[in-house]
């Protein structure tokens, strides 16, 4: 005769001991629940199923037989429409529900987070910018003259360090003689980025357009540097390409600096200085800008050519 039984768990916290009883020759069934007998079935000699309840849930005994042998199976038939199965959806579609708002909420949250991070970041980013801007922008009655009536000169930037602060001077000498000069305090203590993206060096020089008349009213033309400082922008070029790229020889990073110089200005050298930078950091050029100069469908098999294949 085989016997098993099944100790079943009960939503409501109550422990049932459920087992059958199959005669191996008879084919006589019992089936009882905590000691109560709940079905009887004579001559079961081929698979069949047997439901009964225990508290709400409906339960389910399966006989299956296969090559001439029987398995049992107990289950908690969990589809069927019954009280508790009705609940038991109800609830768990109140459960996902709530989950959809939490995880809907999170993100919610989360994207939140991270604009408002990317937000202060920029304006951050923004902020360093114009506090790198040494020199502020003239009304625009005063841009107007210095377009119309202005000259030009040259002027240097010396940086000297005085504690914790770094101090800015520059000067420049009018077509009558006359010595202009001022100073700027710069507090970051990282590289003091000017207007036209680049790195300020000691004694970079630009071009100053200046009002004969008054030549307090001044403008440095950050996108006119000096012979001197476009020496320095390619140097630093050559060194960022040397440092970020030590497998390459130095004609390779040499023949890529001239290579920009002649085909994309002076003004594409930042792509190279600022290669590593993200563009959160470097908003003008940084590792995407570098990458694009690279790819450019023009410039590309130039630069394969020329420095490359050599």
């Amino acid at each position: 005769m085989a016997q098993v039984g099944w100790v079943f768990l009960s939503e409501q916290g109550g422990q049932h001991r459920v087992g059958l009883y199959h005669g191996d020759k008879s084919g006589h069934l019992a089936i009882h629940c905590d000691r109560r007998v709940v079905q009887i079935d004579f001559s079961v000699k081929e698979s069949r199923k047997y439901s009964f309840f225990i508290e709400d849930d409906l339960c389910e005994i399966s006989l299956i037989k296969e090559h001439g042998r029987f398995s049992y199976e107990f289950a908690v038939n969990k589809t069927v429409d019954t009280p508790l199965n009705q609940a038991r959806k109800l609830r768990s579609k109140r459960n996902r529900r709530t989950m959809s708002l939490l995880i809907g909420g999170l993100v919610l949250v989360l994207a939140i987070i991270l604009s408002t991070v990317s937000y202060y970041r920029q304006q951050e980013t923004a902020q360093r910018l114009r506090a790198y801007s040494m020199f502020s922008q003239p009304s625009a009655k005063a841009e107007q003259q210095l377009i119309e009536k202005g000259k030009t000169a040259e002027t240097a930037l010396l940086i000297v360090k005085e504690g914790k602060y770094r101090t800015i001077f520059y000067g420049f000498t009018t077509a009558d003689s006359l010595r202009i000069s001022g100073r700027f305090s710069v507090t970051y203590p990282g590289s003091i980025i000017l207007p036209n993206g680049f790195p300020l060096s000691d004694r970079d020089a630009f071009t100053v357009l200046y009002l004969p008349s008054d030549p307090q009213v001044h403008l440095v033309d950050f996108s006119r540097p000096a012979k001197t400082t476009l020496e320095n922008y390619a140097r630093q070029a050559v060194e960022a390409e040397q440092k970020a790229h030590p497998e390459k020889s130095d004609h390779a990073c040499n023949c890529l600096v001239a290579m920009v110089l002649q085909e994309n200005g002076w003004r594409a050298l930042g792509n190279i200085i600022f290669q590593t930078s993200a563009p959160e950091d470097a908003p003008q050029f940084n590792q995407n800008s570098y990458a694009r100069m690279l790819r450019d469908e023009r410039f590309a098999p130039k630069l394969q050519e020329r420095c490359w294949d050599q």
